[in-house]
């Protein structure tokens, strides 16, 4: 009977569905448009809607291709029709997916997020709750059911209609957006148009046609965008050979970080211990990471400069100076992280090359992966003998405010809170109230486990020869902005890059200072260099920061996540994005009418290329 099927009835059938399609894949992308406009202007704003069609036209049509292919070679009905199915249902599911990751976090689904998915340390870095869970089958479901009635109803179109050519004319229609589209960018691209071509940074995968390289070869005169690209030269760090003394004592160096920690959520109400710590220490007030996220918040921590230069630390295994000059004065290692030490890969960066690494943690959970790392670092110093052992560098890095994740009976001091967060609920008019304080009855217990690490350092006398900073790895934001962004990863705000920085340092920090001028994580490794490690060219040779005691011009602070980056004005952010013009917004993320300026983009890039080998 499949036999029976007519070739030509599939191929039209698969042309009309992938009609259906586009049509169904621009409704559900329209969800874009909750956290992104289209320009104003009404030749920006017609390229804007023609974009949509035309974008989906080629996602709904590739998939197919092969397909269609078949029906040309095997037309077997109960082959085809099952195939074009599934795809149409995976590409709406996907589609739906990268909506949902981009109105929280403004990027798309991308290669490293898609392996970090699939790899063992999923379950560490994904926690999703069990109604999520449910919820999301349900929409699959609905959309694998939606997705039948369309492929039947266009079959029923198809086989009503056998002479019907209206075929033609669409896909010709087709074609004209496709090629109108495509050469309207180019013009764009080439007269400097910004308001045109940052629009297809709504739509994931999109890549439309550019010709400014062709364009000036022939002698037509182009729009140039400031030059961003800073990684054309290999990585040059340290800049210059560390000049070094022999420090006349080697105190222990302890890092306690937890992941997610956003400056305000360091108060006596939700992290006592740490609270109390920092009443009989130094405190800063207006600390940032270098950047809304674990990989280029601990890299700026640990290495002192940007996190664009994270890739080529990678490739090359460069460890950062602090650790090499841990190891240069026979410092002991030991790394206690509640997640993977592999994701991201500080085992192959921070730790490069370092023999019997503590790679994970035990348990099934964050809480559990957090007290096991807990109590892994408290037994390392049962086993010490300071007499004999040489100076230690610790780690202890905790995880589960990220997840926002509790044990069952801990205490849950801040009502109403949620049970578990919910991703799917999550939009620009949830109130964040149950989810706040689910992530501060989070913060509460990981502080109960800190506390247990400050009263052992007490009760082995370690307190006075131990340097102790307690930090988070960058911020987490609930809506502050009222701009639908939720987590971290997401823009480079007080919110999602302001953290506590407290430090106990033995002759240095002083009981109940504040310090009130701003710092960075670029400051610490030079710092520890300078006073405590030996090295007196640690600022010039290794970093971009500069004393964490004392004041500076530290502006432009530059931030960085997965291919994009930020550098903090005295008014607010310049972006660069991977692609199209730089923006400025202002502290609130709101467009600026000024622009950037030259010279904080100048400055920007001369911190991103000063670690570059040149010619």
């Amino acid at each position: 009977m499949d036999r029976a099927v007519r070739r030509g009835e599939l191929l039209r059938w698969l042309g009309w569905l992938v009609v259906v399609n586009t049509l169904v894949l621009s409704l559900i992308a329209l969800r874009y448009l909750d956290v992104g406009d289209l320009a104003d202007g009404w030749a920006a704003r017609t390229f804007g809607v023609a974009m949509f069609f035309a974008h989906f036209v080629s996602v709904a049509l590739i998939p197919l291709l092969p397909v269609m292919l078949l029906a040309l070679i095997a037309p077997l009905r109960h082959v085809v029709v099952p195939l074009a199915w599934a795809i149409n249902v995976v590409l709406s599911c996907l589609l739906l997916v990268d909506t949902l990751v981009f109105q929280q976090y403004r990027f798309h689904l991308n290669g490293a997020l898609v392996a970090l998915f699939f790899s063992d340390a999923s379950a560490e870095t994904f926690e999703f709750s069990t109604l999520m869970k449910i919820q999301a089958g349900l929409i699959a479901l609905g959309v694998a059911l939606a997705h039948a009635v369309l492929a039947r109803l266009v079959w029923r179109f198809v086989t009503r209609t056998p002479h019907r050519r209206d075929g033609y004319a669409v896909a010709g229609a087709f074609v004209v957006l496709l090629l109108g589209t495509n050469l309207y960018h180019a013009y764009a691209d080439a007269a400097g148009r910004g308001a045109v071509t940052r629009q297809t940074q709504l739509l994931p995968g999109y890549e439309p046609l550019t010709a400014k390289g062709f364009l000036a070869d022939r002698g037509y005169e182009v729009a140039r965008a400031p030059r961003t690209e800073t990684d054309g030269g290999a990585l040059d760090y340290p800049r210059e050979p560390l000049d070094t003394h022999r420090p006349a004592e080697r105190p222990n160096i302890l890092f306690i970080v937890i992941d997610s920690w956003r400056g305000d959520a360091m108060n006596a109400q939700v992290s006592p211990h740490i609270a109390e710590f920092a009443r009989e220490n130094t405190r800063f007030t207006r600390h940032y990471s270098g950047g809304n996220a674990t990989r280029m918040g601990m890299f700026s921590l640990f290495y002192g400069i940007p996190g664009t230069y994270w890739q080529s630390a990678l490739n090359s295994s460069t460890r950062p100076a602090l650790v090499n000059r841990l190891q240069a004065l026979g410092y002991d290692f030991d790394i206690f992280r509640s997640a993977p030490l592999s994701s991201p890969e500080f085992d192959r960066t921070i730790f490069a090359h370092m023999p019997d690494l503590r790679m994970e943690s035990e348990g099934h959970s964050s809480p559990a992966r957090d007290i096991d790392a807990n109590r892994d670092f408290i037994a390392y110093l049962n086993d010490r003998d300071p007499a004999t052992d040489p100076p230690f560098f610790g780690l202890v890095f905790h995880d589960s405010p990220h997840a926002y994740d509790l044990p069952d009976d801990a205490p849950r001091p801040f009502q109403p809170s949620w049970d578990a967060v919910n991703y799917l609920s999550l939009d620009e008019d949830t109130d964040p109230t149950g989810l706040h304080n689910l992530y501060r009855n989070s913060v509460h217990f990981v502080d109960g486990l800190i506390g247990k690490v400050f009263d052992k350092l007490e009760a082995e006398g370690l307190m006075d020869e131990t340097i102790v900073i307690v930090t988070g790895d960058h911020g987490q934001e609930f809506n502050d902005l009222g701009l639908n962004y939720w987590g971290h990863n997401g823009n480079f705000s007080r919110y999602q890059t302001r953290v506590p920085m407290i430090v106990h340092w033995p002759g240095r920090s002083e009981p109940g200072r504040r310090v009130e001028h701003l710092t960075s994580f670029f400051d610490v490794a030079p710092t520890l260099l300078d006073h405590a490690l030996g090295v007196d060219n640690a600022y010039r040779a290794t970093s971009v920061g500069h004393d964490l005691f004392e004041p500076a011009d530290r502006l432009p602070l530059i931030m960085a996540r997965y291919r994009r980056h930020a550098a903090m004005t005295e008014d607010g952010f310049i972006e660069f994005p991977p692609i199209g013009p730089v923006k400025a917004v202002d502290r609130d993320y709101r467009p600026r009418e000024d622009g950037p300026s030259p010279a904080a983009i100048r400055d920007t890039l001369e911190q991103m290329t000063r670690f570059r080998e040149t010619d």
